[in-house]
């Protein structure tokens, strides 16, 4: 702090050798000194000392100004013309360079010619700007002295914020240079792994403010990205042809549940992105619409809209699941831009771009269907794990009785429930099964009819598991609530929260409890 405060304070003009340096060349014409100039006959001088003031500089724009300039001082003079001519030839303008920070100065309003014509009409409508993004260490270098400029020339800072990046450094920690040898070939990892899987490797491991520690599976991590929002096009382009306008898949199969979902899973990121990217959190950002994506739209949604084989699907279903892909497309775009622009062209025939494309605006969420969603994604993966566990074949069918207090929950997801666990039937109960397999997922009993034997004893072992984990879960819970200054200085909506875990955790340990009883 101290070190830049001596800058700011003791501020000089810098200039630098061309031949060591690179910068602006100083805009300034002289004539060589070491010129004999042909003269008229009755003036016989060597050297340049008769043109003495040729010394003090010419400052313009270009080498013609400069002759113009020359050109018209002498005439006015009266000197033949001749002479002059012999003068002009001789001017020549200063090797040296304005330092190159000095060149980075003038950045924001030269990008507009705006130093030499401030009434530009672009300057006045992009100055000035809302965010400069560069490196912490060029902080004075490069960023305050923008600011000088921009007052200086313009009147007005010429940006609000400034986004410091990390700094790229190699798995050792090491800041990466030529010197040492450690920076990677970016245009060989661009041929490797493609310009978006770089861009997205970088970013998802760039948190705001922190150094990233560069490491090549992030770049893989892009490209099967890349790979997965392929496969997923190819998927819904085969859906293309076979579309029908019978509109029973959206009810007979859930159809438009999983749009309702999807579109309110859709707004609420949307939502959560913007507010992310408003505070510049945009690998947190990233982060978030990449399991958008990978997890909510390839994994889930379209697999429950996806039709039976050589069977067809619902054209509302088509039409609404492009709409969808194509607004992902449109959310991933600002990090990934030609896999995203590429692939929205390809979904079905548009006319704008979305380089150049107006962001959708934010929608309010029905909370209730992502509640919905949330626990009907936690069933099935819950059921598929005890199908695992007791070696049960995905081709083998299975019947489900669910024991339940929100009987209302299922009837609406019913269909994708069954499809999704291939169960041939599903039933609602007050009491136990017998003969079944027994699992507790949420607060609900599912009750699994297979024709394989059971095996009670590791059934057993696993409910006691899981009754150990929400013990020690409830322990945790109720040792923060017994916390006087933790109850006395937390908010409210953090106190409800840890009472909801405490009551959902008892309600799951009495549900464990009683399906014990029964083994």
């Amino acid at each position: 702090k101290n070190l830049y405060g001596a800058w700011m304070d003791n501020i000089k003009d810098w200039c630098i050798s061309r031949q060591l340096w690179w910068g602006q060349q100083i805009p300034a014409w002289y004539i060589k000194p070491d010129i004999t100039f042909e003269l008229p006959q009755n003036v016989i001088k060597v050297g340049p000392k008769p043109f003495q003031e040729l010394y003090e500089p010419i400052v313009c724009e270009t080498k013609e100004e400069a002759i113009e300039i020359v050109r018209k001082m002498y005439q006015e003079k009266g000197h033949p013309e001749k002479s002059i001519e012999s003068i002009l030839k001789c001017i020549e303008q200063d090797e040296d360079c304005l330092d190159t920070w000095f060149s980075s100065w003038l950045w924001p309003m030269e990008v507009f010619k705006g130093v030499s014509n401030p009434n530009n009409a672009e300057l006045n409508y992009y100055y000035p700007t809302t965010t400069l993004v560069t490196g912490s260490d060029i902080i004075f270098f490069w960023v305050a002295r923008m600011v000088m400029a921009g007052y200086d020339v313009q009147k007005e800072m010429p940006f609000k914020d400034v986004y410091f990046t990390g700094m790229v450094r190699d798995k050792l920690g090491r800041k990466m240079s030529k010197q040492l040898g450690n920076s990677p070939d970016l245009l060989g990892l661009i041929e490797q792994y493609g310009a978006d899987a770089v861009r997205f490797g970088i970013m998802i491991a760039s948190p705001a403010g922190n150094d990233i520690l560069f490491d090549e599976t992030a770049l893989e991590q892009g490209r099967n990205f890349n790979n997965k929002m392929w496969n997923a096009l190819k998927l819904v382009k085969m859906w293309e042809g076979r579309t029908t306008d019978g509109g029973q898949q959206l009810s007979v199969d859930g159809g438009q549940w999983s749009i309702n979902w999807f579109e309110n899973r859709l707004n609420e990121v949307r939502a959560e992105v913007n507010n992310m990217l408003a505070q510049y959190k945009l690998s947190e950002a990233l982060k978030v619409i990449y399991s958008l994506i990978w997890d909510d739209f390839c994994s889930w949604y379209l697999e429950w809209v996806k039709p039976g084989y050589e069977q067809p699907i619902d054209k509302n279903i088509y039409d609404k699941t492009v709409a969808f892909f194509s607004e992902l497309m449109e959310l991933l775009h600002p990090f990934m831009p030609f896999v995203t622009e590429e692939i929205y062209h390809l979904l079905e025939d548009k006319k704008d771009d979305l380089c150049i494309k107006v962001a959708s605006k934010n929608i309010a969420i029905n909370k209730n269907i992502l509640e919905q969603g949330i626990t009907l994604k936690n069933i099935i993966s819950g059921i598929r794990d005890v199908r695992n566990k007791n070696v049960i074949k995905p081709k083998e069918t299975i019947k489900v009785h669910i024991q339940t207090s929100e009987l209302a929950n299922y009837k609406s997801v019913e269909n994708i429930f069954a499809k999704q666990i291939n169960a041939e039937a599903i039933f609602y109960v007050n009491d136990a099964v017998a003969g079944t397999i027994t699992t507790v997922i949420g607060k609900d009993k599912f009750y699994i009819e297979t024709e394989q034997p059971l095996n009670t004893t590791s059934q057993k072992a696993d409910l006691e598991k899981e009754l150990a984990h929400l013990k020690g879960f409830l322990v945790s819970v109720e040792k923060k609530l017994s916390n006087e200054k933790f109850v006395a200085n937390a908010k409210p909506e953090v106190l409800a929260l840890e009472q909801k875990k405490k009551a959902d955790a008892t309600e799951k340990m009495n549900i464990i409890l009683d399906s014990l009883k029964g083994m």
